[in-house]
């Protein structure tokens, strides 16, 4: 019996390469479009998730509403109140001070996720002019445990405007990167403490303290002269208490990762 002993001719050889590579490509931009469109789920995913914990911190914050932390915002523009009705057979309970407010990212990102919406019987934190809604965030690497006290002229009042902690707060902790406190600071009527000095700040077991408080820069044009609410936000960072302008400055080029 005869064999054919010949391999494949050049020509052949040829055809089988390039039909092996026509299907490497195939596989490979199939491959590729499959780890993109992963990619892109888990970035959305990401940001969604981002969304759902500002709504959880706005929720347990009760009455207090910080967009320039949380990033809520009320539903609608003007008044975001509703009324909700409940039915239980022939009985019928409304709820008129119902509010609603929803999530959302930042206002140059190409990629809008979802608005997620959030409703909740918590009303924004209305603040007179000697009132200041103050939030302390650790900037730190490492875990804080401080105890805040106001001088002469001020007190401490929580969310539900009650004047329940005096002059003095419990002692707290504040995780790293980013770990934070929210409380009340009134200026009580006749007092000429400055407000820029009204905040001792002492690190637990230590007797000496750091003195801070509010200045226009804490404020970010939010203070009631300039048309906001008087909410204050204050950065450690550094080994030393900044303001929100200050804390701005300090990060204005900082990079965000995708």
């Amino acid at each position: 019996m005869k064999t054919n002993k010949k391999g494949m001719t050049l020509v052949e050889c040829i055809i089988a390469m390039a039909v092996f590579a026509i299907a490497t490509t195939g596989f490979t931009m199939a491959a590729t479009a499959c780890m993109k469109a992963q990619a892109k789920s888990n970035g959305r995913m990401t940001k969604t998730n981002v969304q759902s914990t500002n709504l959880e911190h706005f929720s347990s914050f009760s009455k207090v509403l910080d967009p320039e932390y949380t990033n809520v915002s009320p539903m609608t523009t003007g008044t975001n109140q509703f009324q909700m009705t409940f039915e239980f057979g022939t009985d019928v309970i409304e709820n008129k001070n119902v509010y609603g407010y929803y999530a959302k990212l930042d206002g140059d990102d190409k990629d809008k996720v979802y608005d997620l919406s959030y409703f909740t019987a918590a009303e924004q934190l209305n603040l007179s002019a000697n009132e200041y809604w103050v939030t302390i965030y650790n900037c730190d690497s490492t875990l804080k445990t401080w105890n805040i006290e106001t001088t002469s002229g001020f007190r401490f009042f929580d969310n539900e405007h009650n004047i329940t902690m005096g002059q003095k707060l419990p002692t707290r902790q504040w995780a790293p990167n980013g770990g934070y406190l929210k409380f009340g600071i009134e200026q009580l009527e006749g007092s000429e403490t400055d407000l820029a000095s009204c905040l001792k700040i002492t690190k637990a077991g230590e007797t000496t303290g750091k003195t801070t408080g509010i200045t226009e820069d804490c404020m970010l044009n939010h203070s009631i002269k300039n048309g906001g609410d008087n909410m204050v936000s204050i950065y450690y960072e550094g080994g030393k208490f900044i303001s929100a302008t200050e804390y701005n400055d300090n990060h204005k080029n900082d990079t965000i990762e995708e």
